[in-house]
């Protein structure tokens, strides 16, 4: 003799999710919507308004106060004629993509999610950091670097980078850890600076500014 359960019997033995749990469920889903909308957005040439931080590729955006200043000190050193490099720094390229100028901005970065930039973008692995164009050797007046990790390693690679896009008086910003001041100094001549980089979601290492030139005098908070 067969002895089986009622559906109603079946559907009550089912685990059941809590409020909470479903609800977190739905959010991650409709996170994920959306993400996945503005990957396509992108895909088809739409630039966003922001990007989302890849905490994978070790991305920390900077706070718009970060931003807009180092955006401000690099156009006045370059002047109107001038060339700026961000190598690494999305951030502070994106500002300077959204302010009136004369000069030229390029951005070198791995995700290549900023390829919406087009002309203004080139791909860029630090591990292997002369793997860009030749055209680009000497060209830029003004370089912001921001290695993605704190490690000897990526400081020494981005800096190869940094020399060979650099024209002979460039001025150099690397941004970066405070326990990198040693090694950056050695690399590429910068001195640590006080002007502290903020980002968006604070982080517990300290990040500063070096630079070959004293970028306290115009670059601070007010």
């Amino acid at each position: 003799m067969n002895i089986g359960m009622s559906d109603q019997e079946s559907d009550d033995d089912r685990p059941q999710l809590s409020s909470d749990t479903m609800n977190a469920l739905l959010e991650f889903y409709k996170e994920q919507d959306e993400r996945e909308q503005k990957l396509q957005e992108i895909q088809g040439g739409c630039v966003p308004d922001n990007f989302d931080e890849n905490w994978n590729l070790s991305q920390f955006w900077y706070a718009d106060d970060t931003a807009n200043l180092l955006a401000k000190e690099c156009l006045r050193v370059a002047g109107d004629e001038g060339a700026i490099a961000c190598i690494s720094s999305p951030t502070l390229y994106k500002t300077l993509h959204s302010v009136e100028k004369k000069c030229k901005v390029h951005l070198f970065e791995y995700d290549t999610r900023f390829a919406v930039y087009k002309d203004d973008f080139t791909f860029y692995d630090y591990k292997s950091p002369l793997d860009i164009p030749r055209d680009f050797r000497e060209t830029f007046d003004v370089i912001v670097a921001d290695p993605p990790y704190l490690s000897d390693e990526c400081l020494t690679k981005t800096a190869v980078t940094v020399k060979f896009v650099a024209k002979p008086n460039a001025k150099i910003i690397i941004c970066t850890g405070a326990v990198m001041e040693n090694l950056a100094h050695r690399l590429c001549g910068v001195k640590k600076s006080n002007f502290v980089i903020r980002h968006a979601n604070q982080l517990s290492n300290p990040f500063v500014c070096f630079a070959n030139y004293d970028i306290d005098a115009t670059c601070k908070y007010s």
